[in-house]
């Protein structure tokens, strides 16, 4: 399961989608099945900028009223927001297909998955950041035993 937010897309696969998308744009009429399809491809594009584009047109299917698919929606934007490192948005949407669907055990999974990494990103910013203190410290103590000299 922790490969569905390790899982890319290839550039032939997001261009052949994206060029469906886009010519039904030009139409004026984007399709809910293209639009999802798009979305799914960028969300698992490697590059955070068609993420983003991913999620939003994700959010936007959402928001329809008329849409059926809302909770495979609500899956991918999980996933989404959990790659562009929204841990709290992807929870969000966990817990909230979790309401609705207690049992669902590929959801119940990848929230799992987002608190590990949820987890796993504040313990680097903690290394980070005490690597930074210790290194403060040494110039410090340098700079004491230099100037009692």
């Amino acid at each position: 399961m922790e490969d569905v937010l390790n899982e890319t897309c290839s550039q032939e696969d997001l261009k052949a989608f994206e060029k469906k998308y886009n010519n039904e744009v030009c139409k004026g009429e984007v399709s809910s099945k293209t639009q999802f399809e798009y979305g799914c491809f960028l969300v698992r594009s490697v590059y955070p900028g068609d993420i983003h584009r991913g999620v939003i047109l994700l959010e936007e299917l959402y928001k329809r009223p008329d849409e059926s698919g809302k909770r495979d929606y609500v899956f991918y934007l999980a996933i989404g927001n959990a790659r562009i490192k929204e841990y709290q948005t992807a929870l969000k949407y966990t817990r909230g297909l979790l309401q609705v669907e207690p049992g669902n055990r590929q959801v119940s999974d990848l929230e799992v998955i987002i608190k590990k990494k949820m987890e796993k990103e504040a313990m680097k910013g903690a290394a980070i950041a005490g690597g930074a203190v210790l290194g403060l410290g040494a110039l410090v103590g340098l700079g004491m035993a230099l100037a009692k000299k």
